[in-house]
């Protein structure tokens, strides 16, 4: 007794509460706390034999701040059920005890819960067995002893790719935010069960972007991490996609394709061709906000061929693939996550609120939606906690939707229409926005920084990115406000395509598709008639921005439709349809030849039968079936020749010409050459006129009139650089130094046909032909002039 009396009262920095059938474990745990230098109390270490050891036990515990609970597959044993029943009364009572499960190996997901309040309480997940999972659970258990929060995970060591891959940021997330473990798991679990490609799906705003990037954590250590966000002109243009791959792909492992190996074929050939290339290289590809629908099911389809790449995703919905996939329900948060989730962002914005304060204040169904709690949190900067959750609210309006919807109704005006713009102008890199001419309303730059700090905006690859759920509410609190903006944004690049040089044609071009496609689906139809005029597809088209021409023309093809234009919808087709045979797309291009003749079946008109039958004739052509070409050139020439259309029958005896130039027969290629300029005469268009004329020299060159092949070739490159027509310049110039090169002035064809390379050809045969001949006037000189070829021709 006298011992007792005497003896100091130890203090601990944790008490470690456990069942005995899980000592080997527990002991390897509190050895390795030891190390780390914290005073720990375990009973096999610090009881004195012959006391008792019961009023020993309540001295430690009333002598430590912390108590770690070992939550092992055994369950709870009998005393320490009570030790914890004590931890728990003294964390309630006084709020000094901080009790830490530990999830032990073997353990359930849930092993702490069956303890009445103990599920209260955040847990440490020690299961995992390899590091560097494991070392991350030890220090969550030496936060929980420090009362810290655990922080963002060190850095792992990756290869030098992997850093130069920044996945988070392409999907505007943070890095070390807070981490869903459910979810997290049942991913990891269906990747391991061989679930490639994986789908995480759920509601918006529900996590799924987030635990995509935490199982991306764990899987990317050997594997290199291709990112695309797949949803907007992805969708819209799947070209946007095979392009981001074809650039990711020169950038990361120096084997992107040209475009011409690209253009001669349809998307999913042409993504799966520069796959291919990388087949046996170990890539982890993300895909984010994929929308279900045939799209999403190739272009899983299309990256799951490949055995060695490992496929996540996201989804606003189940995609019910017909193929072998694994998808992983995000569903709204428990209670439990809900908890850990408050403590986070309480921590991390620095909020005066108590966490466990707000878990009992909410209702259950904001609880379980991130968006809406961090949104509520975010609002208690600006507004006491009771006054937000006081008795007077209804529980109805702190649901997701209405809790955002009651943050914006208290904005300033001025805040409201700068959302309301936010949301039309979601995706459009501002600097491209701010290089066409468009301006933002007064006050937009103060006023975006206010709405981001409230969470209901973000910046994302230089742009804004307003979550679906803002702009709903938004609709609820002012319908007209999203109205407003997108009619003022509409009429400003209405002015603004109108005015725009070429120096501001990239701009517009990336500026101008997202507006487009948010006014399709607002089903402002004329409105998008009126923004895109034909002339500004026209220099789209020749400015080389092929997938932006695609995207809006087929845009414009659904305002036809609406509005019943038809003859407007047939001609849109025609010119979307051999867009599309050009870029190698001919199934599509035949697909729009089809709806465009379905509706001329009930057109009397010549001229759109004229224009279709000349597309017929151009997709024969590039599919190689001459007698085709010429059987429809035939009913074209024809048809335009009634309606004295003399553009049209330019363009048709230019095909035709092509046809027999194709197969060496020069002399009928000129005569349809000529007929093209007979009937064009002086109201032709210059370039089709040039196009021709150019086509006719060839062919005087290879008939032996070189001379006079020469002199019409100087004239049309003189007249080219005048108006200016660069397109066909570099053909032009290519024809003239072959022409120089067969008199022998092998000077004067290397000179020209230099010009002819820096004039950068669009057409891909030109491109080769005149590099080809560089390099031979090059290295071999004014040696006899090879035979030439079709590629010289």
């Amino acid at each position: 007794m006298r011992n007792e009396v005497l003896r100091p009262t130890p203090t601990y920095d944790a008490f470690i509460s456990y069942n005995s059938a899980d000592l080997d474990v527990v002991q390897g745990l509190a050895q390795r706390l030891h190390e780390r230098g914290f005073q720990v109390f375990l009973d096999r270490w610090h009881l004195v034999p012959g006391e008792t050891w019961q009023e020993a036990l309540i001295e430690a515990l009333d002598s430590t701040p912390c108590c770690l609970v070992m939550c092992g597959p055994h369950g709870f044993g009998p005393w320490q059920s009570e030790e914890v029943h004590a931890a728990v009364e003294r964390r309630v009572r006084g709020k000094t005890m901080r009790v830490v499960p530990v999830l032990l190996p073997g353990s359930a997901d849930s092993a702490w819960r069956s303890v009445p309040f103990l599920g209260r309480f955040a847990a440490c997940d020690y299961r995992q067995i390899s590091d560097p999972n494991r070392a991350r659970a030890f220090e969550g258990i030496v936060a929980g002893i420090r009362g810290e929060a655990p922080g963002p995970p060190a850095p792992a060591a990756v290869p030098k790719e992997q850093a130069q891959a920044p996945f988070r940021s392409r999907f505007n997330m943070m890095a070390g935010t807070w981490r869903r473990t459910s979810v997290v798991e049942a991913a990891r679990a269906a990747v391991a069960a061989g679930g490639s490609p994986l789908v995480l799906y759920g509601l918006p705003g529900i996590g799924k972007t987030s635990a995509l990037c935490d199982v991306a954590d764990e899987l990317r250590s050997d594997r290199t991490v291709l990112a695309l966000p797949v949803g907007g002109t992805a969708a819209a243009e799947p070209r946007f996609l095979v392009d981001e791959v074809n650039t990711w792909l020169a950038a990361t492992f120096g084997k992107g394709l040209a475009a011409e190996d690209l253009h001669g074929h349809e998307w999913p050939d042409g993504l799966a061709l520069l796959l291919r290339q990388v087949a046996d290289e170990r890539l982890l590809v993300l895909l984010d906000a994929l929308d279900p629908g045939p799209f999403a099911d190739t272009v899983l389809r299309v990256f799951a061929a490949f055995p060695e790449t490992l496929v996540l995703a996201t989804a606003r919905g189940h995609l019910g693939l017909g193929q072998e996939a694994g998808q992983v329900a995000v569903p709204p948060m428990s209670r439990g996550e809900s908890v850990e989730f408050i403590a986070h962002l309480v921590k991390s914005m620095n909020l005066p609120v108590d966490p466990e304060d707000i878990a009992g204040r909410l209702p259950d169904h904001v609880l379980s939606h991130p968006l809406a709690l961090r949104t509520f949190l975010t609002h208690t900067r600006f507004v006491p906690t009771s006054l937000l959750v006081g008795p007077g609210l209804p529980a109805d309006v702190l649901s997701a939707r209405t809790l955002v919807a009651t943050v914006i109704d208290q904005l300033p005006t001025a805040h409201r229409a700068a959302l309301a713009h936010a949301v039309v102008l979601g995706q459009v890199p501002l600097a491209d926005l701010l290089r066409t001419g468009v301006a933002l309303p007064p006050g937009f730059t103060p006023a975006l920084q206010d709405l981001a700090g409230r969470c209901l905006v973000s910046h994302a690859g230089g742009g804004i990115e307003v979550p679906g759920l803002v702009a709903e509410a938004l609709d609820i609190v002012d319908p007209s406000a999203r109205r407003a903006a997108l009619s003022d944004v509409t009429a400003q690049f209405r002015q603004a395509v109108g005015e725009a040089d070429d120096t501001a044609l990239a701009s517009m071009a990336r500026a101008l598709p997202p507006v487009a496609l948010m006014l399709v689906s607002a089903g402002h139809w004329r409105e998008l008639r009126e923004t895109v005029p034909p002339d500004f597809l026209d220099r789209l088209n020749a400015g080389g921005f092929w997938k932006e021409y695609v995207l809006l023309a087929r845009a414009l093809i659904g305002a036809a439709d609406h509005l019943r234009e038809e003859a407007a919808g047939v001609r849109l087709r025609i010119r979307v349809s051999r867009k599309m045979g050009q870029l190698g797309d001919t199934r599509t291009a035949w697909d729009l030849v089809r709806e465009a003749e379905a509706v001329t079946s009930t057109l009397d008109s010549r001229s759109l039968n004229g224009d279709l039958a000349g597309l017929r004739a151009f997709l024969a052509y590039l599919q190689g079936d001459d007698k085709s070409t010429l059987r429809e050139l035939k009913s074209c020439v024809e048809l335009r020749t009634h309606d004295g259309d003399a553009g049209g029958l330019v363009i048709a005896h230019k095909l035709e010409g092509n046809v027999h130039l194709r197969r060496g027969k020069y002399k009928n290629a000129a005569a349809a050459y000529g007929a093209a300029l007979a009937a064009g005469g002086g109201e032709a268009d210059p370039r089709h006129r040039m196009d021709a004329e150019t086509s006719l020299a060839i062919c005087e060159f290879h008939q032996g009139n070189r001379e006079g092949s020469v002199l019409r070739l100087e004239r049309l490159v003189g007249e080219m650089r005048a108006l200016p027509v660069h397109s066909d310049l570099p053909r032009a110039l290519h024809a003239l130094a072959l022409a120089y090169e067969s008199q022998g002035f092998a000077a004067r064809a290397l000179e020209v046909a230099r010009q002819a390379a820096l004039a950068q050809p669009n057409d891909p045969a030109v491109r080769a032909a005149v590099d080809r001949l560089v390099w031979r006037l090059v290295n071999l000189g004014a040696g006899p002039r090879p035979r030439a070829g079709r590629a010289d021709s």
